[in-house]
């Protein structure tokens, strides 16, 4: 049953059939946050000692060794020395993940008072930025942000591999629109760079990793061959989770085998479906300027263009990312995820502003690729 659902249910039990647009509009923040408080403390002054022992996936404590990830963290700022290396806050403002980024508030936590708990390192990063951004001299450079946090995501994971507060460290980057797609380039290649350096560096601490791949993809891209082939975006925001690897297969089966697959010459390869020119251009120098170089520096990852991602629809606007690599076990795991999105544009109502955002999952690199 949905939120929706059960807060109409109970407005009908108590007889109040108005309850929600009661609390939610007729109600300023301060006396809503008063009343729900004193519920609260009404709740407290029923608790027994002994409960507060009860086990729960949310509170228990991290299984990994703390020297391990502590170690891994050192490493991740130390591999990422162009980035200011930044603290966050464990509160964002409330509401900053569904204005900013479209997803449902219940995938967050949210408290009684005006903030809701880190779900995503890459929000609290992007506020700072717009913060400085804000300033007339700081927002002429480009800023380059990086951190490491404890997050809470809903829902509650099923996959043993994963659990419901879990560190990611994440990088951001911040500048104007500087024309010919230049800015766009450099951050993704400064991005892909640093998790792919960061593989490296991890490799004498312990870790191991085989089989890498970067998937480099396109948002317009992808949005433009829905609109082609008819693929229902809400069927995609329905059945498409980023951490089912399979969501997007089952949603495209009902699409003609035509659907492009990963590639590596998108010119060639993209040539029949008679996609906007722009698109085709912005494509091959993300081959040129970005895959290559890295190519080059990295001869054991694999540079693909995957045609098949759906994540990130709504999400990501433009080029993106993912990387994925086996652990000696032969598991796949997507390890790193990033692209570009409108946020800055929004908080700073101005429409030249770009950010790039990516994270990794140190624990998971943690629990799959550390050799124990």
């Amino acid at each position: 049953m949905t939120n929706e659902a059960i807060s109409k249910r109970i407005a009908r039990e108590l007889g109040i059939p108005d309850l929600a647009e009661i609390l939610a509009d007729k109600l300023p923040g301060s006396d809503l946050h008063s009343l729900l408080l004193a519920v609260i403390k009404r709740r407290v002054a029923k608790i027994e000692p002994p409960d507060l022992a009860h086990a729960n996936s949310l509170s228990k404590t991290c299984d990994l060794d703390g020297r391990l990830l502590n170690r891994l963290e050192g490493i991740t700022y130390e591999t990422a020395i162009e980035f200011e290396a930044i603290e966050l806050s464990p509160l964002i403002p409330s509401g900053a993940v569904t204005v900013l980024t479209g997803l449902d508030q219940a995938n967050v936590l949210s408290t009684v008072r005006a903030f809701e708990c880190a779900s995503d390192p890459t929000i609290g990063l992007a506020l700072e930025c717009a913060r400085r951004r804000k300033n007339p001299t700081q927002k002429k450079q480009i800023m380059r942000m990086c951190t490491n946090q404890r997050v809470v995501r809903f829902p509650l994971p099923t996959n043993p591999g994963f659990t419901a507060h879990f560190k990611l460290f994440s990088l951001v980057s911040a500048g104007r629109d500087t024309g010919s797609f230049s800015f766009e380039v450099a951050a993704l290649q400064e991005h892909i760079g640093c998790y792919l350096s960061l593989v490296r560096n991890l490799t004498p601490a312990g870790f191991a990793f085989e089989d890498i791949v970067v998937e480099v993809s396109d948002t317009r891209v992808i949005a433009h061959l829905c609109s082609m082939f008819e693929i229902d975006r809400d069927a995609i925001r329905a059945n498409v989770r980023a951490r089912d690897s399979g969501s997007s297969a089952k949603v495209l089966e009902q699409c003609p085998t035509v659907w492009p697959k990963n590639m590596t010459n998108p010119a060639e390869d993209l040539a029949q479906y008679n996609l906007p020119k722009h698109m085709i251009a912005q494509l091959s120098m993300l081959e040129q300027e970005v895959c290559a170089p890295l190519r080059a520096r990295h001869n054991n990852v694999r540079f693909e263009f995957n045609m098949h991602r759906l994540t990130g629809l709504g999400y990501y606007v433009g080029p993106c990312f993912h990387i994925k690599m086996k652990n000696v076990l032969g598991q796949i795991f997507m390890l790193a995820d990033g692209g570009f999105v409108d946020w800055t544009q929004l908080l700073l109502s101005d429409g030249k502003e770009r950010l790039m955002t990516s994270a990794i999952g140190t624990e998971l690199l943690c629990r799959m690729f550390h050799r124990q």
